[in-house]
């Protein structure tokens, strides 16, 4: 995809997410009775915008969608249609489509046929005449006026016809030294009670001190009404008939159903967008670098001359050289972070779409949308989330007589959570639903023939079952899943991009899914470790004290104390032959102090944790970068780095460390 359509899709898409807070924001106001008038003309722009982006690069589909609900929302502007809840309805279904079209033409897949969308948008719009009526209205235009009107104008008049709108030619005649005055003045008039489509002047051979002017109009005002517009010119107003108006009923319709193999249109491109100003400050950083380095090979080139006051200055001019290098970096893989909230609100969305499939009544809470992490894992997120959340809505959520069976009242619950731990990010899906529950797996496993036997299944059995490709505790398919094809999927995609997926389950309260992302780049301030005569590398700030190994246990054995929490040796940890003993006499410990989440997380409130490494080297600033896409199944290790001396050591999470040992 070339770097110019993929321009146009992204900006198109970030169209359709302003759409997306419009309609919210139509839907809030029209709650609290406020005027919708501001919000419906944002919403009319936007989608006309949409409309001509589109057709722009070509997408004739996304076109004709935005042209449809544009369609729609200006019968709205006009007053013929009250925003009710079925405008709005159908209203989100045209801009999932909007969305769905958007990922399929990014994706280069066949767009699926859109009639029925088509069919509620025109029908919510009362465009009552029928295809017929339609014709025989626009064979009575003059055919003059026809042949004057450009290609934008016909298609606007088609438009109108077909919506039922009352069309009119207003004649007027004005005189010649003054028409260009007072044709303004009608058309002002005539504008605030309808829509001027095209104006014709002619020049009559009898008299040519006067000009005529042919107004195609288009009102629901009433003859009276008009005829007040024109009082003070001369001129007439002519009626265009057309045939008997044929009642459309407007039946409820499912819902969009969004493609699970389609992708956004920023997924695709690689490329972010960024704030000009912060290129701006990246320039000056790198000049003011350029700088530094260039006055430290100066002294450098002279320092033999120079002696001691050139050794301080270079000296001086390399820690400034080092930390600006470092700003640097930082300020580079800050351009990569893009902000996770758009993607937590399309999988809300799509959870939302799934609800009114189903008809299940569901509240959706999302926290962290302010969270930024790298546009790869922004990106690679979207699908799996989608699956997720539509699992926890067809699954996780009971139906509305099911909850008040199990003392559940009001609405389901689907919550979404991003969170930020140092260099960790999470994200989670909860539900307060019927949770995991291994009778149903059981049942379902036996249906399938993966069980020989009908037994009832442990939880972890029944949990390591759902992510088995084919697995479904649905009988029978339904619209939104049932066909093995979600949770296997998900966790696939997540260890792609080196991620981790865990899930949680209290059955009959709920489940709780958690996408423990990568790190993609980060620096990091970090203490070297020896272990083994390996380097390996943790976070500077958890470490709180490191002592002489032997000297500590001495201390401990004269004090006679009892410690419940002896040191771990590092080699143990992970899984590596022991050292032999004369390499260790002059072994370290180190105590670390993990933050109060991840202490919870390992069942060790308040505890430090002891280590007993071979020699604590250094601590430096260094770049984190991903292990790739199994990185996500080597527990305790986060990612690794080049050291300052060139060699590479692996940077350790030793929360997760702790967890793959116990």
């Amino acid at each position: 995809m070339d770097q110019h359509r993929s321009e146009f899709l992204i900006e198109i898409e970030d169209l359709i997410e302003k759409v997306f807070a419009d309609l919210d924001q139509l839907r809030e106001n029209s709650a609290n009775q406020n005027s919708p008038g501001q919000s419906i003309d944002q919403l009319f722009r936007h989608v006309h915008s949409i409309k001509g982006l589109s057709a722009a690069i070509g997408l004739d589909t996304v076109s004709h969608i935005a042209h449809e609900l544009e369609t729609l929302l200006d019968a709205v502007r006009l007053g013929r249609v009250a925003i009710d809840e079925q405008v709005l309805q159908i209203s989100e279904n045209a801009v999932d489509a909007l969305a769905e079209s958007l990922g399929l033409a990014a994706s280069g897949i066949v767009e699926p046929s859109r009639r029925a969308l088509f069919d509620q948008l025109q029908t919510t719009a009362k465009r009552g005449p029928s295809s017929a009526d339609t014709e025989a209205l626009l064979e009575s235009i003059p055919s003059e006026i026809w042949q004057s009107l450009s290609e934008a104008e016909k298609q606007r008049l088609t438009s109108i016809a077909r919506e039922g709108k009352p069309l009119f030619v207003v004649v007027a005649t004005f005189e010649i030294t003054s028409f260009d005055e007072e044709f303004f003045r009608l058309r002002e008039s005539l504008a605030q009670l309808g829509e001027v489509i095209a104006t014709s002047p002619t020049v009559d051979p009898q008299h040519s001190d006067r000009v005529n002017f042919r107004i195609l109009y288009a009102s629901p005002a009433s003859s009276a009404e008009l005829q007040n517009c024109i009082a003070g010119y001369a001129g007439e107003i002519t009626t265009l008939e057309r045939g008997q108006v044929s009642e459309t009923v407007t039946r409820h319709q499912q819902p969009i159903t969004p493609s699970a193999n389609t992708v956004s249109a920023s997924a695709l491109a690689n490329f972010v967008r960024t704030d000009l100003a912060k290129l701006d400050h990246l320039i000056s950083s790198t000049h003011e670098l350029f700088r530094a380095t260039s006055n430290a090979l100066g002294i450098a080139a002279g320092q033999k001359q120079r002696g001691k006051k050139a050794r301080e200055q270079l000296q001086s001019l390399d820690e400034t050289i080092r930390r600006s290098f470092m700003e640097l970096e930082n300020e580079l893989i800050n351009l990569r972070m893009v902000s996770l909230g758009p993607t937590l609100q399309r999988a809300m969305r799509s959870g939302q779409t799934a609800a009114r499939a189903t008809g299940k009544e569901i509240n959706f809470e999302v926290a962290g949308k302010d969270l930024r992490v790298d546009k790869v894992l922004a990106d690679a997120l979207a699908e799996p989330l989608i699956h997720l959340i539509r699992n926890a809505v067809d699954h996780g959520i009971e139906s509305a007589e099911e909850r008040l069976q199990f003392g559940k009242e009001g609405p389901g619950k689907i919550r979404i959570d991003a969170i930020s731990e140092g260099a960790q990010s999470r994200v989670r899906v909860s539900d307060d639903g019927r949770g995991i529950d291994p009778i149903l797996i059981s049942a379902a496993a036996a249906r399938l023939g993966i069980l020989s036997e009908p037994s009832e299944l442990d939880f972890e059995r029944s949990v390591r079952l759902i992510f088995r490709a084919g697995f479904s505790t649905l009988a029978s398919a339904t619209e939104t899943s049932g066909r093995g094809v979600g949770l296997d999927v998900v966790e696939t995609a997540v260890e792609q991009v080196g991620g981790e997926l865990r899930v949680s389950s209290n059955p009959g309260a709920g489940t709780t899914f958690e996408i423990r992302l990568p790190v993609t780049f980060g620096l990091l301030s970090a203490t070297v470790l020896v272990a083994n005569g390996n380097r390996y590398c943790i976070p500077a700030n958890q470490i709180i004290d490191i002592s002489d190994s032997v000297r500590e246990k001495k201390r401990a054995k004269k004090a006679q104390t009892h410690r419940d929490d002896e040191p771990s040796n590092l080699s143990d940890l992970l899984g590596q032959s022991p050292e032999p003993k004369r390499l260790r006499k002059s072994a370290q410990q180190v105590t670390c102090q993990l933050s109060a989440s991840q202490q919870q997380a390992n069942g060790d409130s308040g505890k430090n944790l002891r280590l007993i490494v071979d020699e604590v080297e250094r601590t430096e600033e260094i770049l984190v970068r991903s292990l790739g896409r199994h990185s996500g199944r080597w527990y305790g290790v986060a990612g690794a780095t080049e050291l300052r001396d060139g060699t590479v050591a692996l940077v350790l999470d030793l929360a997760r460390l702790l967890t793959g040992v116990q």
